[in-house]
């Protein structure tokens, strides 16, 4: 039996993992004193809330050594063998942390693979390994996904610069004259699993252009299709979408 495990940062609820048969290790996040696991003691609304209401940037970090220990344990000695999805490495120290954990332990049942990407990319390559965890062994469960996130393209537009330039991404000066000009950088995961930025655009209605054009540049899969997200606000996704002549 091959079960995935992956992180939070994938999007799953604990409650669809459960009916998904996988597992999802929440990452933490800490506002000012207060530290929190995603997924289970903070979910999205309370997030955006206290990023914007609050004044205080957060931070993420790593699950503990011991969430990996005790999940590799458990499946050692149920026979299971555990396929570990998580965050990108460039992005985290979770592939680190589960490297550390399986070498220490000996867990020969464990195998490692650097998703290289987070958020939909990952809740992609996870729900599709979950479908094929029955069917497929091992090696052939690793070339589906290896081959998977090869064709897997992320895209997505910044309408603040205001959290880049508290997180120390970019500087104060920077992004108060990117403020000023309304400029919208569009980002995407690269091939290492980076967050890299390809394109700055002067407004939102400019930048929803942009990504429709960079997306129709591309042949889209009709088994995998397109995937939305969004954080606040879903006016421009609601924009790209008709745009795109998709129905909303």
């Amino acid at each position: 039996m091959i079960q995935i495990l992956t992180d939070s940062s994938c999007g799953i609820s604990q409650e669809e993992a459960k009916r998904l048969g996988i597992d999802v290790i929440p990452l933490c996040i800490t506002f000012g004193e207060e530290t929190f696991r995603d997924g289970v003691d903070l979910f999205s609304e309370a997030f955006y809330r206290m990023l914007t209401e609050g004044g205080v940037l957060p931070h993420t970090s790593q699950p503990a050594p011991y969430e990996f220990e005790e999940r590799f344990e458990r499946a050692r000695a149920e026979g299971t063998t555990l396929l570990v999805l998580p965050i990108s490495s460039a992005l985290s120290g979770t592939l680190q942390c589960a490297r550390m954990v399986k070498e220490n332990g000996g867990y020969d049942n464990v195998y490692l693979y650097d998703s290289r990407c987070t958020t939909l990319m990952l809740e992609l390559l996870v729900r599709e390994a979950a479908k094929r965890a029955e069917t497929l062994s091992i090696e052939e469960l690793i070339a589906f996904v290896d081959d998977l996130r090869s064709r897997a393209h992320l895209l997505a537009g910044i309408d603040t610069l205001e959290y880049l330039a508290k997180g120390g991404r970019l500087n104060t000066a920077t992004a108060a004259i990117g403020s000023l000009l309304r400029v919208k950088p569009i980002i995407t995961i690269g091939d290492g699993g980076t967050i890299d930025v390809i394109g700055k655009k002067m407004g939102s209605k400019t930048a929803v252009r942009e990504l429709c054009g960079m997306v129709n540049l591309n042949k889209i899969d009709p088994e995998y299709g397109i995937r939305f997200l969004y954080s606040m606000r879903d006016a421009n996704v609601r924009e790209l979408i008709v745009r795109m002549g998709l129905d909303p």
